[in-house]
Order: structure tokens, then sequence, then C-alpha cells
């Protein structure tokens, strides 16, 4: 990118003098070529239509997507060190940066100004909720496709964050962002073991079918034993799954009983006892769960596929 002052016989050297000519270059020749392709703005000044389209994710994701479909109208500011045009994400353009970096530091920004709108505080100070939230996730703040899931990061309690780090750019969908931030609020209910397996109670037979499977020594070999008071509560949960999640996953994959609840208990540990119910509950989310089906249809999964290796296929389902 050139500099916006028509200096642009060497390429900045410093980290600050690398931000300012890339933010002069959005502000001043990259949003003029926005302009001409947005009928909308063509009266507004470069600054403020920097200022607008930083703030709303839907229009800094619309605007990424028009620069991808209309890359050739960019072309001019699209070149390296020698003028020579850069057709690469990953290549340095002048700047000094690759697009890929660029817009890395476009996402970023982006999500200071929600952080700070919705959470409060100076995003640059970590003392503030809304810096303390930026220090944790920023790292991972890389790719085009997050633009639309920064209103979803800032809900997530900062410790889960802090907790999930590199963990994040394996989540693409909003909901499953949503359902993580409602079950950190809640008490886990999944425990690490129990001394003895319960004998069985007197259940409804949907019940006792979810009881029984996580009651069978291969299961609990995957999944750890639990008191019997935990295990009603799985047992609960998985007997209010929707007739998609039967048909659409468990019947398209083949899969038996005892894999199915293997499957359930992993999306559950992900998911809370409140997400749980909303991805896979009543009425639930049919996109959701025939994402999470096609994806393990692709794992291969099916009636044959091991216990031991479900919860890893299902976590790197719900992962994309």
């Amino acid at each position: 990118m050139k500099r916006s002052t028509g200096d642009a016989a060497r390429p900045p050297h410093t980290h600050n003098d690398v931000v300012r000519v890339i933010n002069d270059t959005l502000k001043g020749k990259v949003a003029a070529v926005f302009r001409s392709l947005i009928p909308a703005f063509e009266n507004t000044s470069g600054e403020e239509f920097y200022d607008i389209v930083m703030a709303n994710s839907e229009m800094l994701h619309g605007c990424i997507a028009i620069f991808r479909r209309n890359r050739s109208a960019f072309r001019n500011l699209l070149v390296d060190a020698r003028g020579r045009p850069v057709n690469d994400d990953f290549v340095n353009l002048r700047c000094g940066r690759s697009v890929h970096d660029v817009i890395a530091m476009i996402v970023r920004t982006h999500a200071k100004r929600h952080f700070k709108a919705t959470l409060g505080g100076d995003p640059n100070d970590p003392k503030s909720r809304a810096g303390a939230m930026y220090k944790a996730i920023n790292e991972y703040l890389i790719h085009d496709w997050q633009v639309q899931l920064v209103p979803h990061y800032a809900p997530l309690p900062l410790a889960k964050v802090q907790e999930m780090g590199p963990r994040l750019l394996d989540i693409r969908e909003a909901e499953i962002l949503d359902s993580i931030a409602e079950a950190a609020a809640m008490p886990s209910l999944i425990p690490t073991h129990s001394p003895r397996a319960p004998a069985a109670p007197d259940l409804p037979k949907q019940e006792q079918l979810w009881w029984t499977a996580l009651n069978d020594p291969a299961v609990i070999k995957v999944l750890g034993q639990r008191p019997e008071a935990e295990t009603r509560e799985l047992v609960a949960a998985l007997a209010e799954v929707n007739d998609l999640v039967h048909s659409d996953l468990f019947g398209r994959l083949g899969v038996g009983t005892n894999q199915a609840a293997v499957m359930m208990v992993t999306a559950y540990k992900l998911l809370g006892r409140a997400g749980f119910r909303t991805q896979f509950g009543i009425p639930g989310k049919p996109a959701v769960v025939a994402a999470i089906a096609q994806r393990l249809d692709k794992r291969e999964v099916g009636p044959h596929t091991d216990l031991k290796l479900l919860p890893q296929l299902t976590e790197g389902a719900f992962r994309g």
C-alpha cells in the first residue's frame, strides 16, 4: 500500500510507521475505491466511511466480501515494494505487511471498538473490561470470517476466553459461541469420576435406554463414572433431544445407542445444559444438527467407529 501523501519511494520501517501508513491508506485510497463501488457512500468522506464501517460487524463483513469479489478495483494499491502486482494474501505489500496481516489488523480494530461499546472502558487498558477481553483474545483475531463473530466473542466470560485460547479459532458458528457463553455461567454437571456405578432406577423407556448406555462398562471406560444424581441429569438431557437429532444425526450415521451416548455427552460437556438444550432440544437448531452430522459423516463416523475415538471426533465436528 502506498502512502496517502504520495511519498511511496520507501516502505515504512517501524511498527508505528506501518500502522500509520495502513490507516492512512484505509481512510484514503481504499475508502475512495469502496465509495466508488457503493453508491450510498458516494458523498461520505473517507474518514467518516472508515469509522462507520469499522463500528459495524455486518458492514465490515460486507466490505471485505466486496474486496474479495472486486480485487481488481484495488489493483493499484496491491503492489509490493518494487511496484509489482501482488495477488497472494500472504505476500508483503509496499507497506511491509500482507493482505492477510492488514485484514487481521482490521478485525482487531473492529473488536476494540465493539468491546469498548459493549463492555466499557479503554480497550488499550487491560484493567478495563474491554481491555481485559481484548488482551485475552487479540492474538486469535486473525481471519476475515471472525468479523461477524466479534459480537459473539464479547459476551464470553473472560476466564472462558483465557481457557480456550487458540481453540477459539476452531469455532466458526455464532450459535456455538452463544451456547458456550451460556454454559460458562452455569456450574458443570459432569464429574471426572465416581466410586461406583449406581443401580438402574425405574425410568421411562427413552430415559432407561440412555441410563443403560451411560452405565455400560465400555461407555464408562470412555466417559468415566459419575454419581447417580449427575447421571440422572445427563439422562434427562439426552432424553430431551429432538427428532431431528435421532433422524439427521444418529440415523444418518447409523450409530448405536452407546455411540450416540458418547457423542451427546461430549456435546453436553462442551455446551453445558442450557447450550445443549438450545442446540439439540426442542425445537433445537436444525442447521447446527445438520452441520454436525455432515462433519461427522465426512470423518467416516459410523456403526463401526471405536467408542474411544468418538469424543475427539465429536469435538472436531463442533470446531468445523
